[in-house]
């Protein structure tokens, strides 16, 4: 299986002005696709995430095999002058690679990622709400259950 190509969404999310999430759709030759967030989607820098993103894939991730994702991870922090030099732009941008690969993995093999990492260690989990500055609370709450 192959990485074949990559789409990447830079979003503007008008309702709430500061917020652009930038998301990453890997594609295999396979018809797999994973998807991963660059994790920069407050204030300015989006864009320096997306082109970032960009970057990174075509010069590591077409053409690679998405199980080696350790080996793409390593290429991508050591092969490159930024990856070194580190930073949120550059980390967001190697973090949504290495989720959507993630991601592409977990569906090839059947099994949530959460296994492939060695499985559950938790039977449940309390959560909270952090973005209740956004207007948040008044949105419908979604039930998670465990399958």
């Amino acid at each position: 299986m192959k990485v074949t190509r990559a789409e990447i969404f830079d979003i503007h999310c008008p309702d709430r002005e500061p917020w652009h999430p930038v998301l990453l759709r890997l594609h295999t030759d396979e018809g797999l696709t994973g998807v991963g967030e660059a994790a920069m989607a407050y204030g300015i820098g989006h864009s320096g995430a997306a082109h970032m993103t960009k970057n990174l894939v075509e010069a590591f991730t077409l053409g690679a095999d998405p199980f080696a994702t350790e080996q793409l991870w390593e290429r991508m922090y050591r092969s490159s002058f930024w990856g070194l030099g580190g930073g949120p732009v550059v980390f967001g941008a190697m973090s949504a690679i290495d989720m959507a690969l993630w991601d592409i993995k977990g569906k090839a093999l059947g099994q949530p990622v959460y296994q492939l990492l060695g499985g559950k260690t938790n039977a449940r989990l309390r959560s909270y709400a952090s973005q209740l500055q956004f207007g948040w609370g008044t949105q419908k709450v979604f039930s998670l259950t465990d399958p």
